[in-house]
């Protein structure tokens, strides 16, 4: 059963991937039909060849990319399925599910260093290097000229929100609320964030987000689904915070604000344990929101790494799907060749299983608060950087203020609770 049974998660489209055609829904990402279809492999590594499938389901781990209607490297988590839509699967020979150049990863199974392969003789060395060249990589050019973007667009606000989570509607709310002409910005394309994926029963409702952006609006600001921010400049008295839209020739907006409030949440980061990037893996959040959005049913026997509120959640979601969750504490080693097949867990038992969900500690999405000038703080648990910040989300940088997951682990509840206090001492600076 790879999707869950109702006329919501239906089939409406065909989309072609590799000259085979895959059942799909409309809008739904192509990394999802993906693995309805039940194809967890989706791309190969670009050195050893090794399978590669959906991890994060947001953008952030680039783990799932392909070449889309001609054009490379394409997030096919962020890709929205449409009849006719082609996908092919890239740096494979003659495709991912059957890539011969995969050899690599079990003829140099103790690593390639291509910088030092056969440098004895120097013709030797050129043909090594030039074979390397070819072995690796991502991709090939676009198939013809991209169409020319449109000049960006610039725009004013009286306050800038990143992140449409939590900590993020609230503050944009608080502000909307003062009467403030707010951008409120989100890479997804729907407001929410973690409250879209029903892990914990702390915090508000999804449905709030909608009452938020209505708030937005009413006050003359925008809701600006599938922006990304990607750079923080200081412009005068200003920020200037440029957001890309999803999809080929979409248009920069360039945002204006004396007010930037980061709520940018947190990144999945991948558990350490051997063979730890086999399809089949996936990061809870990602998950559960593909689960309750999507009706995917990504197999049989689930396992689910982590303790806490979100890796109960995410095992209650996939039992109601009818399939069989254990829960484990620790795995030493996964198992598969092409995708996930089992797992050995702490204590050396194995456990048959073709999903794993993992629901450890999520690294702070704290570059653009960086960029901004915010002093930040190392995170242990994730390898990743907390934003330090004072009351209101005070960042000793004037104008900037941060609030939720990107400052420290918080429930939805207390993300929400500090976005408010955020949003409010924003607009009183």
């Amino acid at each position: 059963m790879p999707r869950l049974p109702g006329p919501r998660f239906a089939t409406d489209c065909t989309i072609d991937v590799d000259g085979r055609p895959v059942a799909a829904r409309t809008g739904e990402s192509v990394a999802v039909a993906l693995l309805a279809a039940g194809r967890a492999l989706i791309a190969r590594s670009s050195k050893y060849h090794r399978p590669r499938g959906a991890f994060c389901l947001a953008g952030s781990c680039h783990a799932c990319l392909a070449r889309v209607d001609g054009v490379p490297n394409q997030r096919t988590c962020r890709v929205p399925c449409r009849p006719g839509l082609s996908v092919e699967s890239q740096n494979a020979l003659p495709s991912a599910p059957h890539d011969v150049l995969g050899a690599v990863d079990h003829l140099y199974a103790h690593g390639l260093d291509h910088h030092h392969l056969m440098t004895w003789n120097s013709l030797a060395n050129r043909a090594a290097v030039a074979f390397s060249r070819r072995l690796a990589g991502t991709g090939t050019l676009a198939g013809g000229t991209p169409s020319r973007s449109p000049p960006p667009s610039d725009e004013r606000f009286e306050a800038v929100v990143v992140g449409g989570g939590p900590a993020g509607l609230a503050a944009a709310e608080a502000l909307a609320r003062s009467g403030r002409r707010v951008l409120l910005a989100d890479a997804e394309p729907a407001l929410g964030g973690r409250l879209r994926c029903t892990l914990s029963r702390e915090g508000p409702p999804l449905s709030w987000a909608a009452e938020v952006a209505r708030s937005v609006s009413a006050a003359g600001g925008t809701a600006a689904l599938g922006h990304t921010a990607f750079g923080v400049w200081r412009d005068g008295e200003c920020f200037l915070v440029p957001f890309r839209a999803e999809g080929p020739g979409a248009p920069i907006l360039l945002a204006r604000t004396p007010r930037l409030l980061l709520a940018t949440g947190t990144w999945a980061v991948p558990p350490l344990f051997a063979r730890n990037d086999l399809p089949g893996i996936f990061a809870a959040r990602g998950l559960a929101r593909a689960l309750v959005e999507d009706g995917l049913v990504p197999g049989e026997r689930a396992l689910v790494l982590g303790a806490g509120p979100e890796s109960e959640g995410v095992g209650a979601l996939l039992a109601r799907t009818g399939m069989e969750v254990r829960a484990a504490g620790q795995v030493e080693a996964a198992h598969g060749a092409l995708r996930l097949e089992g797992a050995t867990l702490a204590g050396g038992d194995r456990m048959a299983c073709d999903t794993l969900a993992f629901a450890g500690p999520r690294a702070p999405a704290s570059d653009l608060a960086r960029l901004a000038g915010a002093s930040v703080s190392l995170d242990p648990a994730s390898g990743g950087w907390f934003v330090r910040a004072g009351a209101g989300g005070a960042t000793g940088v004037t104008g900037l203020r941060v609030a939720g997951e990107v400052v420290a682990r918080v429930n939805a509840a207390e993300a929400a609770a500090a976005g408010r206090l955020a949003g409010e001492a924003a607009h009183a600076d």
